[in-house]
């Protein structure tokens, strides 16, 4: 059998798409032996003590099979891409070692991750990039630019606060370098990049690697189906204790690995005690960030299923976190969302078309799930007037013939 066979994957390059290869299968897994014994047989009952609570994070569970034998594992590629470890009778990792080969595979991963990132936004910036001793300029003279749209074309990662409190200290001090700095001592800084600054009042990046930093951050929120915008405080306070992305990552990984172990116990808790019946992201969501509100975590996660399913119908910002807190406070379910925003991707090119063909106004995405998913009469009639004269003019045109002469006979649109 195929090494990729193995892994349960139709063909070679179906496996090195999701990131596996042969040389990895090889140091992670031995060929699985000839084995004439049922699976009844070779497999035992595995001794389980019940959890009353969360599992403390980094804490592993060593699971010992029945007879004294140790449990045997091969490493895979789990939620977010990252490695974790799989019982497998043929495998040649314990808990002995496992857990260091998984830590090098994912410091691995998280370098190469974190360095494309790096890499990506170091291009997309063409004058300023991080970790460089800055260098000194003077403003171009040029009666077409301001030194405001000039500072803003040199630093286009700035925010537009920042860029004030820089062009003021350019022209108090005529220095591009004393502008800088003096624009890194402001107290803007911190309100714009809270945690950059050290207790000695140094920064402890520059702001571009700031800003790559936080959006790797909310990146691996959002593959555990998280909104990061409600975790935003809690990344400040990563970056504050000097948290590094693969870190950070690797928090997410160990904790949603114990979390996920002990759901059933955890939910069990917390309707006995609480009488709260929560789902998986409500209490990792809290093993996150444990000051969140339950209500309050419940909704932002049901927003951030929904802005997930219109990203990927309609494509990346397809909606605000304004207009999804509506639809779900109106009550769309994530199921409701992705049925109704990947019928708009098919449906609103030509529906959208009619509308303004016939002055009936625009047609957005948003409009016609209220209208097929949450039942708006008014915008369902709307839309069904819109659909009712694409159809007729559609009729007229295709009933419509030409003779020889250029007489025009049959139905004609009026």
């Amino acid at each position: 059998m195929e090494w990729w066979q193995r892994l349960g994957y139709g063909s070679e390059d179906e496996a090195i798409a999701r990131g596996e290869s042969e040389e990895i299968f090889l140091k992670t897994r031995q060929p699985e032996p000839l084995d004439t014994r049922s699976q009844l047989e070779i497999e035992t009952d595995l001794i389980t003590e019940k959890v009353e609570g969360y599992t403390p994070p980094g804490e592993i569970q060593n699971i010992v099979t029945g007879g004294g034998q140790v449990t045997k594992y091969i490493i895979v590629q789990g939620p977010g891409g990252r490695y974790v470890k799989q019982e497998d009778a043929a495998g040649t990792y314990t808990d002995a070692t496992v857990q260091a080969e998984i830590d090098r595979l994912n410091k691995q991963r998280d370098g190469r991750l974190l360095e494309e990132r790096l890499n990506a936004a170091q291009q997309s910036v063409q004058v300023y990039t991080p970790q460089t001793v800055e260098v000194p300029y003077e403003p171009v003279e040029s009666p077409s630019l301001t030194t405001k749209e000039e500072a803003k074309l040199r630093f286009p990662y700035l925010d537009e606060r920042l860029i004030d409190v820089y062009v003021q200290g350019y022209i108090d001090t005529g220095s591009s370098e004393l502008a800088l700095l003096q624009m890194r001592s402001d107290p803007m800084m911190e309100t714009v990049y809270p945690g950059i600054r050290k207790e000695d009042n140094s920064l402890r990046m520059t702001e571009q690697e700031y800003i790559v930093a936080k959006e790797f951050m909310q990146l691996e929120l959002r593959n555990y189906n998280l909104n990061p915008q409600v975790f935003d405080a809690d990344i400040v306070e990563a970056i504050s204790g000097d948290v590094s992305p693969a870190e950070f990552a690797e928090r997410l990984q160990v904790g949603y690995q114990n979390i996920v172990q002990n759901i059933p116990q955890v939910k069990e808790v917390y309707l006995r005690e609480f009488n709260l019946d929560l789902n998986e992201e409500s209490i990792f969501g809290m093993f996150i960030s444990p000051k969140l509100n339950t209500s309050v975590l419940e909704n932002q996660i049901r927003q951030s299923q929904i802005m997930a399913e219109a990203e990927v119908a309609l494509g990346t910002s397809a909606l605000t976190t304004q207009v999804a807190r509506g639809l779900q406070q109106q009550g769309l379910t994530q199921a409701q969302a992705r049925r109704g925003f990947q019928a708009a991707s098919t449906v609103l090119p030509g529906l959208s078309g009619g509308a303004e063909r016939f002055g009936r106004g625009e047609v957005t995405s948003t409009g016609y799930v209220q209208a097929t998913e949450l039942g708006q009469q008014s915008e369902a009639q709307r839309i069904g007037r819109i659909q009712a004269q694409i159809a007729s003019a559609s009729a007229a045109q295709a009933g419509a013939a030409t003779l020889r002469t250029g007489e025009v006979v049959g139905l004609e649109e009026s």
